[in-house]
């Protein structure tokens, strides 16, 4: 599997999904970069001067993949709190980043694509080797670990196969220098945050 490529911060999100007789090959599923226009769209908070400005504009603003993100509920499962949202579209592919303000990470990727593909096509096809089956999540789930790279922690990622017919990919980065550990702890969390966006898919 060919996973997510780093974005620059504050700008749009471009998901390009290959689909060949309707199946989601996820072998060919890239999440590319792109910059800050097209049909692209990004919200986000502004730092609060007092308690009657804290709060944050829904994620869902941003629109795309974005609406099936609430800053709320990933905060309270994940313990981050984002505050930047930013979405985009290509084909059939939707999809969405969170962001803290002033910092590029930790960040929270959901793309979102439609697929004919069923449950023994994504074990065989979009499964990527060394991931842990899930039951729990959609129809037919993974979960796996993303390894550091330059600039950015290590990380988690959760895919799935809804029962509306769509291939969903979750991914979180941590930030340069997080122990692995740490991360390593959020992976039922993570889960568990992939099953309630599950939940407002059906």
């Amino acid at each position: 599997m060919i996973f997510p490529t780093r974005l620059p911060p504050r700008c749009g999100w471009v998901s390009v999904g290959a689909l060949a007789a309707g199946i989601v090959l996820a072998a060919s599923t890239v999440l590319a970069a792109s910059g800050c226009s097209g049909n692209a769209n990004a919200v986000a908070d502004k730092a609060p001067t007092s308690a009657a400005s804290a709060t944050r504009p829904p994620a869902a603003v941003a629109g795309g993949a974005c609406q099936l993100l609430d800053y709320d509920v990933v905060e309270a499962e994940l313990g981050v709190r984002f505050a930047l949202a930013a979405s985009a579209t290509n084909a059939a592919t939707f999809t969405c980043v969170l962001q803290p303000v002033g910092a590029d990470e930790p960040d929270l990727t959901l793309a979102v694509t439609a697929t004919l593909a069923d449950e023994s096509v994504f074990r065989a096809s979009v499964v990527p080797k060394g991931a842990t089956v899930l039951s729990t999540v959609g129809k037919i789930g993974y979960q796996i670990g993303v390894p550091t790279a330059a600039g950015v922690g290590p990380g988690l990622e959760v895919g799935w196969l809804s029962a509306n017919q769509r291939l969903m990919l979750l991914r979180y980065h941590s930030a340069e220098g997080t122990a692995a550990a740490d991360v390593n702890a959020l992976q039922p969390k993570l889960v568990e945050l992939a099953r309630k966006i599950d939940l407002t898919t059906v």
